[in-house]
């Protein structure tokens, strides 16, 4: 299959691990990993050798987000653009055809959340935390607001959401934003366990069933993400975005928000 750049690929017992390899950057989401990702996900759809794929982090993190220092090289007023990228690797996760696991080994921020919500299960290190931090940084949550209703409800959806808190594994388990918990040196073993028991389903079994799900209910989902850019293409383009995003290069800092 090759070498990627942004993750490592390896096949183990018929189950594909994606392990994003920039650690020291928190493992963001770039340009390039969009790209890479679509094209794994390609390439393994037909191949009978990959019965599940498992997308996950070198430590300490499975993903905070956007590659901000990327996406400050385009300009920030250039983010909705940046983010429409992502919308092809998005589609192929909703339609890909086997089992998809998230193996949440750390921080999962922003964007590095919303992909889990791409995936069929998610299992997650005790050390692992979570939250919609973007919301922080003058954007909102288009996916999360779409996907968590019906994960966790209305209420706990706008509690995230509007609050742009960070929560630990436990409370997401208790949420039902993942599925289990484990301690944090179980996790490869913990999902392992998992995926060898999808793999007792034959693969048009998950082939249908998944196809199924896409077709109902989360077809309208999907369509309603292309809805969203509309609306929010405002937002993506505000003096907010820019100051969010600002603040967080600056160190951090604590945005001040105008409101436009």
């Amino acid at each position: 299959m090759g070498e990627y750049e942004t993750f490592d690929y390896e096949v183990e017992e018929e189950i594909g691990w994606i392990t994003f390899n920039r650690p020291e950057k928190r493992n963001p989401l770039s340009r390039k990993v969009w790209e890479e990702l679509e094209d794994v996900l390609l390439k393994t759809q037909d191949d009978i050798n990959v019965r599940v794929l498992v997308i996950t982090g070198q430590d300490p993190a499975f993903s905070a987000g956007l590659d901000i220092k990327e996406m400050s090289t385009v300009g920030f007023k250039g983010l909705g653009d940046f983010l429409s990228i992502a919308l092809d690797s998005n589609e192929v996760m909703m339609r890909y055809p086997k089992p998809l696991i998230a193996a949440i080994n750390g921080f999962a921020y922003a964007g590095g959340l919303e992909l889990t919500l791409f995936c069929d299960e998610a299992i997650a290190s005790e050390q692992a935390k979570m939250g919609f931090y973007e919301n922080r940084r003058g954007l909102a949550s288009g996916i999360g607001f779409l996907y968590l209703p019906e994960l966790i409800g209305m209420r706990k959806t706008k509690e995230l959401l509007l609050t742009g808190k960070i929560i630990d594994a436990n409370e997401a388990y208790r949420l039902g934003l993942i599925n289990k918990v484990v301690p944090h040196e179980q996790l490869h073993e913990a999902v392992m366990e998992e995926a060898r028991e999808m793999k007792k389903v034959a693969p048009l079994s998950h082939k249908w069933t998944k196809k199924w799900f896409f077709e109902g209910g989360h077809l309208a989902m999907h369509k309603n993400i292309g809805s969203l850019w509309a609306t929010f293409w405002d937002l993506f383009h505000s003096e907010d975005v820019v100051e969010g995003f600002t603040a967080f290069m600056e160190g951090q800092r604590d945005p001040v928000w105008q409101g436009k």
